[in-house]
C-alpha cells in the first residue's frame, strides 16, 4: 500500500462532504475558517488547530432532518443536544477522532453551563466552534459581509460570560476588525485552510486505520434513517466476504470492505425526506435519488489520485451501472465493468432487499434471491449470482448478524 496520511484521507472527504451536503452546505467550511482565524489569534498548538478544522468541518453531521438543519440556522438554537449526541456517536469510534468528536459533542454548550461540568469534559475548541458557528449563522448572505460586521459582533457580545466564552469572544472580536476574517468566510476554500496547518502532527494510516475511518464516514450516511442504519455496515462486509470466494487477496478483501463502507456517501447530497418516504419513489423523485452514485464518485474523486484506492473508488461509484448499459450514472457496459464493481452491486441489491423500508417489510432471503435471479442477475452477471446463490445460508446469517450489530451500536 502507498503512503495514505489522515490528511490525504480526511481533507478531501470534508471538503466534498460540505459541498455536496444536502442540509448545510457550506456551513462547515464557513465555520472552519472562522474557528481557524480565532484559533489562530489564540494561539492554539498545531494539534489543536488541526483538531479544531476537522471538528468544525464535521461540526453538524449529526443533523439528520431538514427539520433539525432549519432549528439550527436560528439564532438561538433550541435544543441542539441530539445533533451534538449524534455526531459524537458517529465519530467517537475511530481513534484518530477522539478529541474531535468530543469537541462536537459540546459544540453547542453555553459557557455558564460548562462551568458546572467535570474537569477535561468540555474541550476548549467547542467554545471556538460555538461562537464561529453563531457569527456564520447571523450573517444574511443577501447582504454584502462588511456591511454586517457591527450586527454580528454586537449580538455574540451580547450573551458574552453567559453563551460564549469571554476569551473567545475577545479574540474574535480583534481578529474580526479586519476586512480579510469577514471575506475569508465566504471565499477560503477547504483545502486552502488546510494547508495553512502544520501536517507534522499528521500520521500514516494502516489499512486497519483506512477501514475505521471509512465505517466512520458510512454512518453519516446510514444514522440518517432507521431503514438504512445498517446498510452500507452490510454493504461492505456482504462485498469482502464475496470476495474471499472470488479469489480476492486479503488485502483485495479488505479493499471492498472500504468500498462497501464507502459506496453511498453520495446520499449526503440527497434529500433525506426522499429516503424516509413512505411509498415507493416518483419517476421524478427516483431521478433525484440516482444522483448519489455521481456525487459518491466526486466525493471520492481525490482519493483516487491514490493508486491503492483507485479501485475503491471505481468500484464504489459504479454499484449501479449494469452490463447491458442501462445503469447509472454513466451507463458502462461489460467492458467497463470489472468483479468488485459487480461484488458491490450485487451486496447493494441483497442488503437492500432483506432490509425494512418506509413502505414495505424486509424481504426473507429466498424471496429476494428469486427477484435477483429473474430480474436484476442478468443485467449485472448471471454467472457470479449463480455463484452467489450456492451461499445464500451464509449469506443470511451475515445479513443478520450485520443487521444486529449496526442497531446495537
Amino acid at each position: 500500500m502507498d503512503r495514505i496520511s489522515l490528511k490525504d484521507l480526511a481533507v478531501p472527504i470534508i471538503k466534498s462532504i460540505d459541498s455536496f451536503n444536502y442540509l448545510l452546505k457550506s456551513h462547515h467550511r464557513r465555520t472552519a475558517v472562522a474557528s481557524y482565524a480565532i484559533a489562530k489569534k489564540m494561539g492554539l498548538s498545531n494539534e489543536d488547530l488541526f483538531e479544531l478544522v476537522v471538528a468544525a468541518g464535521l461540526h453538524d453531521i449529526g443533523a439528520l432532518s431538514i427539520q433539525e438543519r432549519d432549528l439550527l440556522v436560528q439564532e438561538d438554537v433550541v435544543n441542539p443536544t441530539p445533533h451534538c449526541i449524534m455526531g459524537h456517536r458517529m465519530l467517537e469510534s475511530f481513534d484518530a477522532f477522539e478529541n474531535i468528536a468530543q469537541i462536537i459533542r459540546h459544540h453547542h454548550i453555553r459557557y455558564q453551563d460548562s462551568l458546572d461540568v467535570q474537569d477535561g469534559e468540555v474541550l476548549f475548541q467547542s467554545h471556538i466552534i460555538h461562537l464561529a458557528d453563531r457569527v456564520d449563522v447571523l450573517i444574511n448572505p443577501d447582504n454584502f459581509i462588511l456591511n454586517q460586521k457591527e450586527h454580528v459582533t454586537e449580538t455574540i457580545r451580547a450573551k458574552v460570560g453567559t453563551t460564549f466564552h469571554p476569551d473567545v469572544f475577545e479574540a474574535f472580536n480583534e481578529v474580526s476588525k479586519a476586512d480579510v476574517f469577514w471575506f475569508e468566510i465566504n471565499n477560503l476554500e477547504m483545502d486552502q485552510l488546510f494547508r495553512r496547518l502544520d501536517v507534522s502532527v499528521d500520521f500514516e494510516l494502516t489499512i486497519d486505520n483506512i477501514i475505521d475511518f471509512a465505517l466512520t464516514l458510512s454512518r453519516i450516511i446510514d444514522f440518517r434513517s432507521r431503514f438504512t442504519a445498517s446498510h452500507s455496515y452490510t454493504v461492505a462486509h456482504l462485498s469482502s466476504f464475496l470476495g474471499k470466494y472470488l479469489g480476492f487477496s486479503e488485502e483485495g478483501c479488505k479493499k471492498l470492505l472500504v468500498s462497501g463502507y464507502l459506496h453511498d456517501i453520495g446520499k449526503i447530497g440527497i434529500d433525506p425526506e426522499l429516503i424516509e418516504k413512505k411509498g415507493p419513489l416518483s419517476d421524478e423523485e427516483y431521478n433525484l435519488v440516482k444522483l448519489h452514485a455521481y456525487y459518491t464518485g466526486q466525493i471520492l474523486n481525490e482519493l483516487s489520485q491514490s493508486p491503492w484506492f483507485r479501485e475503491i473508488v471505481t468500484w464504489a461509484e459504479r454499484h449501479h451501472e449494469k452490463s447491458d448499459g442501462t445503469g447509472y450514472p454513466h451507463a458502462l457496459d461489460e467492458s467497463s465493468l470489472d468483479v468488485g464493481a459487480k461484488i458491490i452491486a450485487f451486496s447493494d441489491v441483497i442488503s437492500a432487499l432483506l432490509e425494512e423500508r418506509p413502505y414495505r417489510k424486509g424481504m426473507s432471503i429466498d424471496k429476494a434471491f428469486n427477484i435477483i435471479r429473474n430480474e436484476i442477475a442478468p443485467s449485472i452477471s448471471p454467472s457470479m449470482f449463480q455463484m452467489i446463490e450456492q451461499h445464500k445460508d451464509e449469506i443470511n446469517e451475515l445479513v443478520v448478524t450485520c443487521h444486529n450489530y449496526s442497531f446495537n451500536e
